[in-house]
């Protein structure tokens, strides 16, 4: 099922990452028209895509080795949300400063962070 759900995830960054990309800054920033993205941001969301795709489903073990690097990502947004969202804002927007965030958005990347923690210690598990 995780494998359908990054499917579909590196499908609609490959395809029409600008919508997604636009949805999630109306969905967690409080200020999404204020904040302007650099330019390599939404070729970059097309390349994740990609690679998403081609890393689910090359192999079983490239699949199992992307879980067990979401856990690393994981670790560091666990630990520090407010670190992980401040640095991802600076290198995905020009002027970073500007963007504020809405309160539940750190709280959120802390339950992501433990998700993809969970995800990676099941991966660990079956090995």
């Amino acid at each position: 099922m995780f494998r359908m759900l990054l499917s579909a995830i590196g499908i609609v960054e490959l395809l029409s990452p600008d919508v997604l990309i636009d949805r999630a800054e109306r969905l967690a920033l409080d200020n999404p028209d204020d904040c302007e993205l650099r330019p390599w941001v939404v070729p970059g969301a097309r390349v994740e895509g990609f690679v998403f795709l081609i890393t689910v489903w090359r192999s079983d073990r490239s699949y199992a080795a992307f879980k067990r690097f979401l856990g690393v990502i994981g670790l560091l947004a666990l630990a520090f949300p407010r670190a992980y969202v401040d640095y991802g804002t600076k290198l995905a927007y020009t002027d970073a400063n500007n963007c504020q965030w809405k309160p539940w958005v750190y709280f959120g990347t802390r339950l992501i962070g433990a998700l993809y923690v969970i995800i990676a210690l099941d991966e660990l598990r079956k090995d």
